[in-house]
């Protein structure tokens, strides 16, 4: 009798229900190149650097946690450039199964590991899966998704991503508005108070009940207003796995409507700190199958000019100049104005 169960599944990797823990092979130094399985991980959940202190060797499996959802890492390679073997891969499981059995793990998604650059077989890595699962206390059940490695298409994105200076409130009415909300749409600093101000309707978005890693929709005038949920509360930190997730739920509802055009802030750069580099390689990652056209907007702080006044030395009497910073903006309230980060 066995207690594993392997199911293939056409599913993306990255959208496995949330109850499944995640599962990819890397290799030591979790190095990977742009677009791979691995370079996925690491742009969406990150903390690279948590892992490459861990100085882990082949054959052994390092952990995460995100939102009490656990992603294996299975280090099978000791570099990008050398090849996963099939012992390798079995003592990266087996490394696996035992944190799994000491939390309770029943349920993982992963791809077929070291069956791609990697060239292994897969009924053979199946069969490893076999063995090391079939005798657990308890039933498991491996969920083995599709992945894409998008290095070619990541080359010439079907998205365009275009960064312009300037309030998010002057884009096209045909574009798209877009922001990152908390679940409670408290709403009450930066960017997220002018869309409350603007648009309203806190009422109905809370009505819709959603929570980090959706979206929340209005739309008035013929224009959607994308409400991307990236935390429960205002005073939490947004995430990249939750930006991610969120994402993928407006890109469902943009392939629904036929929305072709956003314009966007810097998506969680502002008072939750997110790397925009980074920020834009997650859109890049989202859309890059979908011919969206994308205004980043971004605000600059007031540039300062050098004045210059005339005072007398206290000491030797004389006229000196000295010089002193002062905004083009011609008032203080006016400098308070042009604070607000998009």
């Amino acid at each position: 009798s066995t207690n594993v169960k392997i199911i293939e599944s056409k599913l993306d990797l990255f959208q496995a229900p949330q109850n499944y823990a995640l599962a990819h092979a890397v290799e030591s130094s979790f190095s990977a190149l742009r677009g791979t399985l691995a370079w996925q991980f690491g742009l969406i959940f990150g903390d690279v650097d948590e892992l490459r202190r861990r100085r882990v060797t082949s054959g052994n499996c390092v952990v995460l946690e995100h939102n009490s959802r656990f992603v294996y890492y299975l280090v099978t390679k000791s570099n990008l450039y050398a090849a996963s073997t099939y012992d390798d891969v079995q003592a990266a499981l087996i490394c696996m199964r035992e944190h799994m059995r000491n939390h309770e793990i029943t349920k993982v998604a992963m791809s077929r590991i070291c069956c791609g650059n990697d060239g292994l077989d897969w009924k053979q890595v199946k069969r490893i899966m076999q063995q090391i699962f079939s005798h657990s206390e308890y039933p498991i059940e491996i969920l083995v998704c599709e992945h894409d490695d998008i290095s070619d298409e990541l080359k010439t994105p079907k998205c365009q991503i275009t960064e312009a200076k300037g309030n998010l409130f002057s884009a096209p009415e045909n574009f798209a508005l877009v922001h990152s909300v908390s679940a409670d749409f408290a709403m009450c600093a930066g960017i997220n108070l002018q869309f409350r101000c603007k648009f309203g309707q806190v009422d109905e978005l809370k009505k819709q009940q959603k929570h980090t890693g959706n979206v929340a929709v209005l739309e008035q005038g013929g224009r959607f207003i994308y409400n991307l949920v990236t935390k429960e509360r205002s005073h939490e930190k947004c995430t990249y796995t939750a930006l991610y997730y969120a994402l993928l739920a407006m890109r469902g509802h943009m392939r629904e409507h036929n929305v072709t055009k956003l314009a966007i802030p810097r998506l969680g750069c502002g008072i939750d700190r997110l790397d925009w580099l980074r920020v834009r390689s997650l859109l890049e990652l989202v859309f890059v199958s979908d011919p969206v056209d994308i205004i980043a907007f971004f605000y600059e702080p007031p540039s300062m000019v050098q004045d210059t006044i005339k005072v007398m030395c206290p000491t030797c009497h004389h006229m000196k100049l000295m010089q002193l910073p002062r905004s083009v903006s011609s008032s203080r309230q006016s400098l308070y104005r042009e604070k607000t980060p998009f």
